[in-house]
């Protein structure tokens, strides 16, 4: 494609610019100039149309009156004497004017009597058929005949009047003719001229021309309805101007107007060249005016559009000599208008490509020494197959060098005895349909979008590789393919592994039986599902579930056996066994058996093949034993084994609970540390036996005075702690020390004695105190010491500032 230069291109678009604004304001006004005078010829031709019918129409009823006159003018005694009548004819010179083929009189039957000027030929001669002495007579009023042929063959137009007698009946019928070949007032409209070359003609509704310059015409009807639009418009009823090619042929605008005396159509023809001359004279010269402007136009945007790209051009040619090099100096703005902002967006522009520059050339370098380190062998090859990186990784792999590689079209010498398509060249072309002549086993890459797989054996290095390899393409900006890039994968010690597995799993097939014997044998409950049904279960299995036989489990869903509560996991279990490929947790779960007694159990779900059908494998043991054991270790571990209170443990875990509580929803607790008086007495006094049963007393004492929400606990020997949680004020703590204090002044019973115990009671409540476990214990420790030294059976509440522990005063 030619290249044009800017100069041009502005002058040629300004130029046409100019040629259609120029030329469409020339066409628009000699298209209104063309509207308007083919109206205004069109609405003068019509008025002299109109004018001429106006005169027609008088000149017609004019010889209609001057008939009727003289039909009135005849005695009703010349009716019968045709003598007579002929000599009273012959005196009507004023007839004869008008009536150019003369005049006759017809009897009441039709026959004509009288005719003048001295035609006798037809007297005698019977006309009552004609419609025109049937439509006088009908009516007894004048009548115009439509144009007819007479009897010599010749066209003509009868005048008829009724000639009636005293009584008013008519007795005969005056008529006169005139002939429209000859000369007479009808013929002589077609001498009239329009404009240099146009005319008049006359015309029915019958299509029968009346009156034409050309006589030769009168006998030839007009074109038939559906020829000329206009024409079948103006036969029914249209008047006005409009342009059609008329009864001579001629190509112009024509003009109609109906006679209001005989309804006649009075038409006008002009030709279009004679009425159109102006505006052919209009358009020529709009022509030659826009031939002569437009070269001057054309020079002038020529000259001005050179002005206007001098700086331009200057500035390409600063621009072109400015090279390739990354610094740049900025140009200096040539003038303040447009074409100065420009220099001063294109140094802003410069500026920041060529920091972009920089940046791009340390990414690419960057690029390149990530790849060239990459632990991962890969080599890159542009769209011309020649090969533009080849890391160190690929040098180690293949033993081939990176100079012998890059820069040429033959990465398969790396792997190939012969030349042959590599994945990379198969990306770069886009020829898939190779994939299976090249490689047995290839597939999409999994994690490269458009990527290509494919893997096989190889001798590198003296041994045999089994080489897992991706190729991708590297697209730019637009999405074309620049380049592609290959990675390789040493896989030789998985192929091996899974050879090995092969052959492993061919022997398992043979000791399949052996396996089902084994499940058969196996304590635990191990059942195969299909659709989550039962198709196979063990005995052990079966018996675990409350069945006899396994065959009873066959085909019935597992969940059937699940509690409600456990329902929910187990579906858990079985869709994380569908959707994947790996076991679900092993999770506790309770199974309702056939009886509906429920078992505790541990179970497992994980996938399956069945007989070539994906399946599911469920294991579930008993493990109600061990939740027993567990149970009674748990008992053990938090609780005392005397009086069955929570123990140290528990009670520092509860007490732990209790504090983030109060501060998460700042409400006071308290913490009680209790040493019951007198202990040591009863225990040497009674035994040990003894004291243990006042223990138990005491433990249950402590229990009456809390609310449920509360914890009693036993540290160890006669010492006991206890937690309020949730008070409502601080001071709730005396309230229920007052209430242990009343309730261990009630004697105990100790082997049919009474034997009185009391209690010393240290108070430590939070906030007042610290926020730590342990320095709670030891302030409530040493408020429960400060009220055995205050003479027992009394509380004492533990005053101090957060963070430290000092005595307060007591009840």
């Amino acid at each position: 494609m030619a290249r044009f230069s800017l100069k041009i291109k502005l002058a040629l678009v300004v130029f046409l610019l100019i040629v259609i604004v120029s030329t469409g304001v020339a066409g628009l006004g000699l298209m209104f100039f063309i509207k308007e005078f083919k109206a205004s010829m069109a609405s003068r031709q019509y008025s002299v149309v109109t004018a001429m019918a106006a005169d027609l129409d008088d000149r017609i009823a004019s010889a209609q009156r001057e008939l009727v006159a003289v039909a009135m003018s005849i005695p009703p005694s010349l009716a019968t004497d045709p003598e007579r009548l002929q000599h009273f004819l012959d005196s009507r010179l004023d007839l004869h004017q008008v009536f150019s083929d003369g005049t006759g009189f017809y009897s009441p039957k039709g026959i004509l009597l009288a005719s003048a000027p001295g035609q006798t030929l037809f007297i005698g001669k019977d006309f009552s058929s004609r419609e025109y002495f049937i439509r006088t007579v009908g009516s007894a009023k004048p009548f115009i005949s439509e144009p007819l042929i007479s009897a010599r063959g010749r066209l003509l137009v009868v005048f008829t009047a009724p000639v009636l007698g005293t009584d008013g009946n008519v007795i005969g019928v005056l008529g006169g003719r005139v002939e429209l070949a000859e000369e007479n007032f009808l013929s002589r409209l077609g001498r009239l001229r329009v404009g240099d070359g146009g005319n008049f003609f006359l015309f029915n509704e019958q299509r029968r021309m009346i009156v034409h310059p050309n006589r030769d015409r009168l006998p030839l009807p007009l074109p038939p309805p559906g020829k000329d639009d206009l024409l079948d418009r103006v036969i029914g009823g249209y008047e006005g101007s409009g342009e059609m090619v008329g009864p001579s042929g001629v190509d112009g605008i024509y003009s109609f107007k109906r006679l209001q005396t005989t309804r006649w159509i009075l038409a006008a023809e002009r030709p279009l060249t004679e009425a159109y001359e102006p505006i052919y004279r209009a358009r020529a010269l709009v022509l030659y005016s826009l031939s002569a402007l437009l070269p001057v136009a054309l020079a002038f945007v020529w000259v001005f559009v050179g002005r206007l790209t001098t700086p331009l051009l200057a500035f390409a040619a600063r621009v072109r000599s400015m090279g390739e090099g990354t610094s740049f100096e900025p140009m200096p703005p040539p003038s303040r208008d447009e074409f100065g902002e420009l220099v001063q967006a294109f140094n802003t522009m410069m500026q920041e490509l060529t920091s972009q520059r920089r940046r791009l050339e340390h990414e690419k370098s960057f690029a390149v020494q990530l790849l060239q380190h990459s632990a991962l062998p890969c080599f890159v090859i542009d769209a011309e197959h020649r090969v533009i990186i080849w890391n160190k990784a690929m040098e180690e792999l293949t033993g081939v060098a990176a100079e012998s590689q890059v820069g040429r079209a033959e990465a398969w010498r790396a792997f190939y005895p012969e030349k042959r398509r590599v994945l990379a060249d198969v990306v770069v072309d886009g020829a898939l349909h190779e994939m299976a002549d090249l490689y047995q086993c290839y597939a999409d890459s999994e994690l490269i979008p458009e990527g290509l797989r494919a893997e096989s054996w190889f001798r590198l290095k003296g041994k045999q590789r089994y080489l897992c390899f991706d190729a991708a393409p590297i697209r730019d900006s637009e999405g074309n393919v620049v380049a592609a890039i290959e990675t390789l994968q040493d896989v030789t010690v998985k192929a091996k592994t899974e050879e090995r597995l092969t052959n492993m799993v061919a022997a398992i097939g043979e000791s399949e039986e052996r396996f089902r014997r084994l499940v058969e044998l196996s304590l635990d409950g191990i059942a195969i599902l299909v659709g989550r049904r039962f198709v196979f279960i063990n005995p052990a299995g079966s018996e675990l579930l409350g069945c006899q036989s396994p065959d009873q489990l066959v085909g019935r869903e597992m969940v059937e056996f699940i509690e409600r509560e456990s329902a929910e996991l187990f579906l858990e279990q079985v869709l994380y066994a569908e959707q994947g490929d790996s076991s679900a947790p092993w999770i506790e779960e309770r199974l309702l058996r056939n009886d509906s007694t429920s078992i505790e159990v541990e179970l497992g779900v994980g996938p399956f093949v069945y007989r070539g059908e994906r399946a599911l494998q469920v294991i579930f043991r008993d493990i109600t034993e061990r939740k027993l054991a567990k149970a009674r270790l748990e008992t053990l571990a938090h609780y005392d084994s005397l009086t069955s209170l929570p123990n140290r443990v528990l009670f520092f875990d509860r007490l732990r609970h209790a504090l983030s509580e109060a501060k998460r929803y700042h409400h006071p607790m308290a913490l009680m540390y209790l040493d019951l008086d007198c202990f040591k007495e009863i225990n040497d006094r009674f035994g040990h036996a003894a004291g243990d049963a006042v223990l138990l007393e005491a433990g249950q004492r402590l229990k009456d005075c809390v609310r449920a929400c509360d914890m009693v606990a036993r540290m160890g020997g006669d010492e006991f702690t206890i937690i309020l949680t949730k008070m409502a004020e601080p001071q709730d703590a005396t309230v229920v020390a007052e209430r242990i204090l009343d309730a261990f002044a009630r004697p105990f019973l100790v082997e049919g004695a009474e034997a009185g115990v009391g209690v010393s009671i240290g108070v430590c409540i939070y906030p007042s105190c610290s926020e730590d476990p342990d320095s709670i214990v030891r302030c409530a420790d040493s408020a429960m010491y400060r009220a055995k030294q205050e003479g027992k059976n009394v509380y004492r509440i533990s005053q101090q500032e957060p963070g430290a522990c000092c005595g307060g005063s007591g009840a």
